[in-house]
């Protein structure tokens, strides 16, 4: 192995660790959620359980931090860290009233990062049998809690491993393409960094390849941030469509806007980029909303609506631990887009209520976004709006709802929008067709 290639390894090994560090500081945050969620009914969890948690919490950053700083040998708080993240799933995962299994799909995720396959497939294992004890530990809690009265704990554990299985099936084969594409690609630059004959040359195309390599690598961490923000989604019928659409719709209208001549200095193809990524994560707060709101047939109540309202405080709360990207550019863009996406032009909005300008620009091209494809889009409470009666709205607001030149934006994008949304019915037709039948079942409902 080429010097070169040791210290790129090697200082990835670092690098990684502190982010998973990183991750272990922020866990810190959960048992006091936690406990604020139990104060307010939304979770019924023991306060000791919960101080338990901030205590195992706690001494597992302080453990990990030492083994970065004092620890020769990297490979240790590597494990250390992936195995601590894994046991405070566990831990968690074992209450009666928290569901959280598709957590043990992070720590194979992020042992990708490391970019050693064998080393992935340790933990994916891992993570599988520490999933498999977690939930047969629930199972003797949530039976007894008297959540499932007429099921002893066996026939609740084995279709529920059943289902997970599947899960984390799909989940092996996205953390092993990953890994493997990701070694592959580091491979052939350090074998083609080693094949150059001058000094001038390898440095040439050393510069170019690891620029290749840095835009890839990249493209996998955006990968990465659309797949967990769809599976913090899941108990949303329609949040992995909705994030997708509105990905799209952001793209497309900030370059109508810009062709349109407004905010021409702004709008770079890299800011466009880094908008519409940044959109797979404007509803990642949701996750603390509960099944039972996101998920219901009709309106809400007011105090359900008011549930709903905090959607965007709590996704910003969620993104100030997401690792620095593209400079931390991409950070700022997501939580302005998860905070500010509500807000209205006029200043009826929410959760500030401010209006105009005040509002950053990538969250009035998100707001955008996000009404036009929850009016042409299904939900459960209503029926798809036709594209020209959506245009009637956009119309009807400016300079009320919206800023008038990104409402017409919108409106002069019409032609665009009705095939891709002719694509997306078409696309996801039986697909929904699938999952709302599966929810309707789940949940007891008639047709």
């Amino acid at each position: 192995m080429a010097m070169t290639e040791k210290q790129f390894f090697s200082e990835n090994l670092l690098k990684t660790n502190r982010m998973i560090l990183n991750f272990l500081k922020a866990s810190n945050i959960v048992a006091p959620l936690i406990s604020a969620f139990t104060f307010l009914r939304i979770f019924r969890v023991d306060y000791t359980r919960s101080l338990c948690l901030f205590f195992i919490t706690l001494s597992f950053s302080i453990i990990d931090w030492l083994l970065i700083k004092k620890c020769k040998n990297q490979k240790i708080p590597l494990y250390f860290g992936i195995i601590s993240l894994n046991l405070l799933i566990m831990f968690m995962g074992t209450h009666a009233h928290i569901g959280i299994y598709i957590s043990f799909c992070f720590p194979p995720l992020l042992t990708s990062l490391y970019y050693n396959k064998n080393r992935t497939y340790k933990i994916l294992l891992i993570s599988y049998v520490m999933m498999l004890v977690s939930l047969y530990a629930k199972s003797k809690t949530i039976v007894l809690d008297g959540d499932f009265p007429n099921r002893t704990p066996l026939q609740w554990y084995l279709p529920t491993i059943g289902g997970f299985t599947i899960e984390f099936f799909f989940t092996a084969l996205i953390v092993r393409y990953i890994t493997l594409r990701n070694y592959e690609t580091i491979k052939a630059l350090f074998v083609s960094l080693e094949e150059r004959s001058t000094f001038l040359k390898v440095l040439d195309e050393n510069n170019k390849l690891f620029e290749l390599k840095n835009n890839e690598l990249q493209d996998t961490q955006f990968k990465i941030i659309q797949f967990v923000a769809e599976c913090l989604g899941s108990h949303d019928l329609f949040t992995g469509r909705h994030v997708v659409h509105t990905r799209t719709f952001v793209e497309i209208i900030a370059k109508k806007l810009r062709d349109n001549g407004f905010y021409t200095d702004i709008l770079t193809d890299e800011e466009i980029a880094l908008y519409s990524s940044a959109a797979f994560l404007h509803d990642i707060g949701k996750i603390h909303i509960p099944e039972g709101v996101l998920n219901k047939v009709g309106k809400f109540t007011d105090d359900e609506f008011k549930l709903m309202k905090e959607h965007p405080v709590e996704g910003k709360k969620l993104l100030e631990f997401l690792p620095k990207i593209s400079d931390g550019r991409f950070n700022e863009i997501a939580k302005e887009m998860a905070y500010y996406h509500h807000e209205k032009w006029d200043g009826t909005g929410y959760p500030d209520r401010i209006s105009g300008k005040q509002i950053p620009l990538c969250a009035r091209i998100m707001a955008a976004a996000d009404v036009l494809d929850a009016l042409i889009s299904q939900r459960l409470y209503k029926d798809p709006m036709s594209i020209e009666q959506a245009m009637e709205v956009f119309e009807k607001s400016m300079d009320s709802h919206f800023e008038a030149c990104i409402a017409q934006a919108v409106i002069d994008c019409r032609k665009e929008i009705e095939t891709i949304d002719a694509e997306y019915k078409m696309q996801e037709s039986e697909k929904f067709k699938k999952e709302l039948e599966w929810w309707r079942r789940y949940h007891g409902i008639s047709n």
